[in-house]
């Protein structure tokens, strides 16, 4: 009697463990092998094919990916870093920068990754892409929890949700065509009303300078070159900061910064072409207009 329950349990859970195999197999953020059914290539790929799946995947991939290679030089932004081509930096610089750019990503985010990285390598240089606008209290949310609990528990892998639907797409985008992030119709007036709403509630947010100090203070400590580089923005988004009257806030919020490490400040009006043709939409560049930047960033923060 107990044979034939232990068997019927088998057999009932059998097609939950012909799924966990699978999602280890095809292994969407490879972090089980880098083989597998499905090119490293396509996964990589896979990262951007929509925004609600961005920052997990982003993040997941990067933190295995890290941990497998990790590199002394890095660069910890959000979307606006995630598209940058890391090889015409290397070929400016002569460093291979990790890019730690994850969409949705935050000072919570770059925060968890700085130490994430200071805990596996001894870094030499680190870029910053901070934002004022990221100081505002309501950005305070955290993407990196998740990610991590599965790294410190790897068997947990194979039943996450997010993994599982991730090893569905990476199967599915084998075989038959799938829509990648790309700015829509849209998407400049969505992204303008967004930040205008944001800036007309803006608390700023003082715990993120207790995050950057520490930053600063662990590069200091270990000799690495530290720099925070502001990213450009579109005059259509600067003039809402403007409107919102937040230009003293962002004056002493750009002294602050200061106080610990050289800045960069592009997001002035009249630094960048205003013509649309170089932006995403009014908070990111294109991959052709960051390359721009990189002679600017890495010769003044060199």
């Amino acid at each position: 009697m107990v044979g034939r329950f232990l068997l019927q349990c088998l057999k009932l859970s059998l097609p939950v463990l012909l799924l966990f195999a699978l999602v280890a197999w095809v292994d969407p953020y490879c972090l089980y092998h880098t083989g597998g059914p499905i090119s490293r290539e396509l996964k990589q790929k896979n990262l951007y094919h929509s925004g609600r799946t961005m920052p997990f995947s982003n993040m997941m991939w990067k933190l295995v990916d890290f941990r497998r290679d990790p590199k002394a030089s890095v660069m910890l932004g959000d979307s606006r870093l995630s598209y940058f081509d890391e090889d015409s930096l290397e070929r400016t610089t002569g460093e291979r920068y990790f890019n730690f750019g994850i969409p949705g990503g935050n000072y919570v985010t770059m925060d968890h990754l700085f130490r994430y990285a200071d805990s596996l390598t001894t870094l030499r240089n680190v870029y910053v892409q901070v934002a004022f606008r990221g100081m505002n209290a309501s950005q305070s949310f955290d993407i990196y929890e998740e990610p991590r609990e599965i790294l410190e528990h790897p068997h947990s892998y194979v039943y996450n949700r997010r993994v599982i639907e991730a090893a569905g797409l990476t199967i599915y985008s084998a075989w038959f065509p799938v829509t990648y992030d790309a700015p829509t119709d849209d998407q400049w007036r969505s992204v303008l009303e967004a930040e205008k709403a944001a800036a007309e509630q803006f608390q700023l947010d003082t715990a993120v300078y207790t995050r950057l100090k520490y930053m600063a203070d662990r590069c200091t400590a270990e000799g690495a070159r530290l720099v925070f580089v502001e990213y450009p923005t579109h005059p259509e988004l600067q003039d809402i900061m403007r409107t919102a009257g937040l230009e003293a806030e962002r004056k002493a919020y750009l002294d602050r910064l200061r106080s610990m490490a050289p800045v960069i400040d592009l997001d002035r009006p009249g630094l960048f072409p205003t013509d649309r043709s170089f932006w995403r939409d009014p908070l990111h560049l294109t991959v052709d207009a960051q390359r721009q930047l990189i002679g600017r960033i890495w010769t003044v923060g060199s």
